[in-house]
């Protein structure tokens, strides 16, 4: 069995024009225990909506997503968040640091959500991504780049079954793109966890045995799409 499988996932949003909008319609997805994927697709045509609605960020207006066995769309909003911070972990695009926390405390209030904090853990991540001279810095005080490795060092730091990358380098010069996503691919390799990234660039998907085609994944055809 996979360890995540969707089937008939549907997801519309109100359209200015009155009535609704589909956004994403997947007849069926699955991704294996420890299996790295990249999947390529446009901007703005539903891959952001796909992750958040696997991570229970979003709900699904029918269809099944399951994770490890559980059920994630018909669990409540309390349950979907305890089953994200135990695991899951999700690198955003723009990050999504908290300004007012150093980075170590960004990394180990990831980690207080699955009730684990570990500090030592916590400072090893850091450390791996480079940052073990800056953990007390804040993101204002950091560079984009080592913004993007807090953010990466922050998503493990559960030590999630699952990793959900959208556009992890898009924000980032290619040399530090390149960094980032060797960084993340490694450390999931090491703690066995699952990777799903998605990406409109071609050079980061080719660096993927595993490659997907959103459009293959999504019938709604990504010229009506306005993510």
């Amino acid at each position: 069995m996979s360890f995540l499988e969707v089937r008939c996932l549907k997801k519309s949003f109100p359209s200015p024009e009155g009535g609704k909008t589909l956004v994403v319609d997947v007849d069926k997805f699955s991704l294996q225990f420890g299996t790295q994927s990249g999947m390529k697709g446009e901007s703005g045509s539903g891959k952001t909506t796909f992750l958040h609605l696997v991570a229970g960020i979003l709900k699904p207006d029918q269809g099944e997503i399951l994770l490890d066995g559980r059920e994630v769309s018909k669990l409540s909003e309390s349950a979907r968040d305890r089953l994200r911070a135990e695991s899951i972990g999700y690198v955003f695009q723009s990050f999504n640091l908290l300004q007012g926390f150093t980075c170590l405390e960004n990394v180990l209030l990831a980690s207080s959500f699955a009730g684990q904090v570990k500090k030592p853990w916590a400072k090893e991540l850091l450390d791996r991504v480079g940052l073990s001279q800056r953990m007390h810095y804040y993101p204002r005080q950091l560079s984009i780049g080592q913004q993007q490795r807090v953010a990466v060092a922050r998503a493990l730091a559960n030590r999630p079954k699952l990793v959900l990358a959208d556009e992890p380098t898009g924000n980032l010069d290619p040399k530090n793109g390149q960094k980032a996503l060797s960084l993340l691919k490694e450390l999931c390799r090491e703690n066995g966890s699952a990777l799903l990234l998605v990406s409109h660039e071609v050079k980061v998907i080719d660096a993927f045995e595993h490659q997907l085609r959103w459009e293959d994944v999504n019938q709604v055809p990504s010229s009506t799409i306005e993510e």
